[in-house]
């Protein structure tokens, strides 16, 4: 295949596997008389193994995303889809919900192989729009099953039991489309010499030929050259500043995207009408165009990202105090839809300007570090304010901590931006600076 086939089978896997219509509806089904969970159990003994088992197995995901060149972690992806969506039809009980957001959380870790498999074959002036590409036709997949999902549930003509059903069948079907993504072959030397001391990596051929000779110190030697990688990119400011707040922003969006349908079910007097799919529908609609739409922009995102960084963190923190003390689910629900739109812009502009910085066969590590640092950070975040071992703080509590989240969030850019509006004004007037010619010196006669 070409990186035009290839883009075309993995934009199909992104639609088909968020083609997902009970998602909008999962807070509501497992509190309904069909699973039987209290509120309460939900966010603080259910959801917060998604965040913890992500963390886990992030682990492992970005380290063999990059050794078995994607494919293999897309099928562990679509895998997990299968077993998180099989408990949900058919698992009964806290203990087997719990385990279903365990197999979703090792199926949003294997995700990044998803997102990263499109820089490993097309060209870095394709990657703008490429990045596009993918993330508009994963929103597309959520567009429809958003859009299907509430017009069922307004219609009654299914419940949340048939909305999992119908999900169920699109995860198998993307298992499927999965097995026919192709192995990325080009980049695979790159792969394994990374393992190998720098002589050997001169010559593909001895490379292939004495694989089995250094089979025993490949792990070693990988991280060890992985560490090294690190180091590089740790020199890199706009890699750093763009992954800084990918893991800052990511961090918050999680968080926010896996509680928000709990502060709504508190507004939601009538539980018959409950227009979640709506919302989520106009969300990825949003989202979807704003991902295709970014790459057409031109924004010097090097002299203005710090800028844009801070204002639109200072927004999503307004926004968030804002749902936290409204009575009104729609205030909510608008103020989610701004949040997520923001979000949806700015990491396709971060995932493309990121990749720009990076060398074709460390992708997924980066890509993965980033996420590891956020769910990290959401995991510490989950503990302390949302287990019943600690805090423990109520729904709207809640998201007056996600609020002030993201003010720190906008003061670290802001600072960022002043340093950089400063050094920029030094480097100015240095350059600018006049000469005086006037004060010539005078010899005497």
């Amino acid at each position: 295949m070409d990186w035009r086939t290839t883009t075309a089978v993995l934009c199909l896997y992104g639609a088909v596997k968020e083609f997902r219509p009970a998602t909008p509806f999962l807070t509501p089904f497992l509190a309904s008389p069909e699973k039987n969970l209290t509120l309460d159990e939900l966010y603080s003994q259910v959801y917060p193994y998604w965040t913890y088992s992500y963390m886990l197995a992030l682990i492992p995901m970005f380290v063999l995303t990059d050794i078995l060149r994607y494919k293999p972690i897309v099928m562990i992806e679509a895998i997990g889809l299968v077993a998180t969506w099989g408990l949900l039809v058919f698992g009964k009980g806290i203990t087997q919900m719990q385990v279903m957001q365990i197999s979703f959380g090792v199926a949003s870790a294997a995700e990044i192989a998803y997102y990263s498999y499109i820089y490993s074959i097309v060209d870095k002036k394709h990657y703008k729009r490429a990045t596009s590409y993918i993330r508009g036709a994963a929103l597309l997949g959520k567009l429809v099953a958003f859009g299907l999902g509430q017009a069922l549930i307004s219609t009654h003509a299914s419940d949340y039991l048939v909305l999992n059903q119908i999900s169920l069948g699109a995860v198998c079907i993307v298992t499927v489309i999965a097995v026919f993504l192709p192995r990325v072959k080009s980049d695979k030397a790159k792969v394994s010499m990374r393992a190998l001391p720098v002589e050997d990596q001169q010559n593909v051929e001895l490379v292939t030929n004495e694989m089995k000779e250094v089979k025993v110190s490949y792990t070693r030697e990988y991280l060890k050259k992985t560490l090294e990688e690190l180091q590089e990119c740790s020199k890199n400011q706009e890699l750093l500043k763009w992954s800084l707040w990918w893991a800052l922003a990511s961090c918050g969006v999680y968080q926010v995207q896996n509680y928000t349908q709990s502060l709504w079910k508190e507004m939601q007097t009538d539980p018959e009408d409950v227009a979640n799919g709506v919302v989520e529908f106009v969300n990825t609609a949003l989202g979807a165009f704003l991902s295709l739409f970014i790459h057409h922009l031109s924004i010097d995102w090097t002299s203005h990202g710090q800028m844009i960084l801070f204002i639109t963190s200072a927004i999503i923190a307004g926004l968030l105090y804002v749902c936290s003390q409204t009575q009104t689910v729609m205030v909510a629900y608008i103020s989610y839809v701004v949040i997520a739109s923001i979000y949806h812009m700015l990491i396709t502009a971060a995932s493309a300007n990121v990749a720009k910085e990076l060398s074709s066969n460390n992708h997924g590590l980066i890509f993965g570090c980033n996420t590891f640092v956020a769910v990290c950070l959401q995991s510490f975040l989950t503990l302390i304010v949302v287990d019943s071992r600690f805090l423990h703080l109520d729904i709207r509590t809640q998201f007056v901590v996600y609020s002030g989240y993201f003010a720190v969030v906008a003061i670290i850019f802001a600072f960022f931006f002043v340093i950089s509006l400063c050094s920029k004004t030094t480097r100015s007037s240095i350059i600018e600076e006049p000469r005086d010619d006037s004060k010539e010196e005078v010899f005497p006669e």
